[in-house]
């Protein structure tokens, strides 16, 4: 019992309940869909949030049973279960073997494009493991192509379009912080980065640097265009979105302070749970589109 104990606590780590954090964009579509309230698509969404969350666990689960051996040469990952032998690889692999169709069926019950988009990134995430993150620069815009998918498949479970404004700024956001991840390893690894991972030597924190730049940009032009876009204020019954962009300006500023000021770059998830200003960001825009979505507060006129 001792044992079998020990074995689900591990497995868990491994699932990296944190990252599920990136998992939240499945719920854009409910909320600019104007259904926040809808108890049918509030499931839905939920339901989509965590089986997506299970599904990239899977995948994490994987890369690390691939990566084990170079992890655990990492200063940080070497702590992983894998890396450290804390579980078997064989029985971390089987367990994930075993969850992978039962997920994959449920996803299908929920909504079949649904099930389709989980499938493809799970399978997409397979070819990233084996080949893609071995390409520069195709490496971020593979990670990048997740959260696409992660946006499109919370628009689908309730039924409405993503417009495409927002979906390049997920693009452009995801592109930013993996840019940063991998200037991240490269100051934090070193003369060793490319033992550890070989694409890091196609890489130089200059270049990076660069492209932290323009995806930045961008990320703060495509969500402008997207809050001043007819079809938006059309959609939303609101042309006062554009109060929502300082916001978005100082989430990417305060970002960019947490990786060259704070250095944390190299773990976006964990630099975002760790600061209260981001954190602070994030609750305001939300309530911001609430309260200009939803207007709780018509009746006062």
């Amino acid at each position: 019992m001792q044992r079998l104990s020990k074995i689900v606590y591990y497995y868990m780590i491994l699932m990296r309940p944190r990252q599920w954090l990136k998992n939240i964009i499945i719920f854009a579509g409910l909320l600019f869909s104007k259904k926040f309230f809808e108890t049918e698509a509030f499931i839905n969404s939920l339901i989509a949030f965590f089986l997506f969350s299970f599904i990239a666990s899977c995948q994490y689960v994987v890369n690390d049973y691939l990566d084990r051996k170079e992890d655990a040469v990492h200063p940080e990952k070497m702590h992983r279960p894998l890396a450290s032998g804390k579980i078997e690889p064989g029985i971390a692999l089987s367990i994930t073997i075993i969850l992978i169709p039962i997920l994959i069926v449920v996803s299908y019950r929920l909504n079949p494009f649904f099930f389709f988009l989980v499938s493809f990134y799970f399978l997409f995430n397979l070819l990233y493991s084996k080949y893609l993150k071995h390409m520069v620069i195709l490496d971020v815009m593979s990670i990048s192509l997740g959260f696409i998918i992660r946006a499109i498949a919370g628009a689908v479970v309730v039924g409405v379009n993503f417009s495409n404004w927002l979906l390049l700024c997920t693009f452009m956001l995801s592109l930013f912080w993996g840019f940063s991840k991998r200037r991240g390893e490269l100051i934090l690894l070193h003369s060793s980065a490319g033992t550890h991972r070989k694409i890091l030597q196609e890489y130089s924190p200059g270049f990076l640097d660069l492209m932290m730049g323009i995806t930045g940009s961008m990320t703060i032009m495509s969500y402008v265009m997207y809050t001043l876009s007819p079809d938006t204020m059309h959609n939303l019954g609101t042309d006062k979105l554009f109060f929502t962009i300082p916001v978005v300006v100082y989430a990417i500023f305060r970002s960019l302070y947490i990786i060259f000021i704070k250095n944390m770059g190299h773990s976006p998830t964990e630099a975002i749970l760790k600061d209260k200003n981001v954190l602070f960001s994030g609750l305001l825009w939300t309530i911001i589109l609430l309260v200009l979505i939803y207007k709780p507060f018509a009746f006062l006129k």
